[in-house]
């Protein structure tokens, strides 16, 4: 009984401290949405000893959140295709300029989802690739609350992955008469070796059915979405990889 008054208040207490503090308007302007990044050989947080090759780190914190050996399991609910433009340098690499939102209506004047690996404009060789962005959010997190979503990308040559999620999500689930987000992920990875070294190749599993309390937090976070533009994490640390690591026709569609 004591423990029942006690907890009584505490939460009276705590939601009279959430109603003091006042409301403030949040837009996906406000919100700054990490990445999560596959840490790979030449990555700067491997580089300075504080990540391993294989490990899964948010852009932001850095903190661990899995490994190719324990994947991060994650709810993907949202997808938004771009293109990372590279251009090449004066000792033939090539450095991220820009990344540009796919269009993919053919009578759109800025329709461009029919674009080519490899191009030369004004002289200079100019890299398109193609990109797939997936917000996910992580269950332990929905279920904590004040969950927050991430960004996994697919491309170059995880790219193949990539189109199995599109096809899970938006067909599969869809015909089932589910939604896109209807079950969760097991977001893992394998080492692959080239001309140019051994490199981390992000792969997924099918994970659970996802809640109805997941789902809520995850069209939540949609509406927020679509309602602005987000903020991405602009940090660099995957944009170059398409180069560094030999992407290929892999890449096109």
């Amino acid at each position: 009984m004591a423990n029942e008054v006690a907890t009584k208040t505490n939460n009276e207490l705590s939601t009279q401290l959430v109603n003091d503090w006042g409301n403030v308007q949040v837009s996906s302007q406000d919100i700054i949405i990490p990445k999560i990044l596959p840490m790979q050989g030449l990555s700067v947080a491997v580089a300075e000893g504080n990540a391993v090759m294989g490990e899964f780190r948010c852009s932001v914190t850095n903190k661990l959140l899995g490994d190719i050996s324990k994947p991060v399991h994650c709810i993907p609910f949202f997808l938004q295709k771009t293109w990372d433009v590279l251009l090449e340098q004066a000792d033939g690499s090539f450095k991220y300029s820009k990344s540009v939102p796919v269009v993919e209506n053919p009578v759109a004047p800025d329709y461009n989802d029919n674009w080519k690996w490899e191009v030369v404009e004004n002289g200079i060789k100019v890299k398109n690739v193609r990109r797939f962005n997936f917000f996910v959010l992580l269950p332990d997190e929905v279920e904590a609350g004040g969950a927050v979503p991430y960004i996994f990308s697919f491309k170059s040559t995880s790219m193949k992955e990539g189109k199995k999620l599109f096809s899970q999500m938006y067909m599969r689930n869809i015909r089932a008469g589910m939604a896109p987000a209807a079950f969760t992920i097991n977001l893992g990875g394998a080492r692959q070796k080239n001309e140019k070294g051994i490199f981390i190749v992000p792969n997924f599993t099918l994970g659970r059915k996802t809640t109805d309390d997941e789902l809520a937090e995850c069209i939540s976070w949609i509406k927020m979405i679509k309602g602005g533009q987000a903020k991405v994490d602009n940090s660099q640390e995957d944009l170059n990889d398409g180069a560094k690591f030999g992407a290929s026709e892999t890449a096109e569609f």
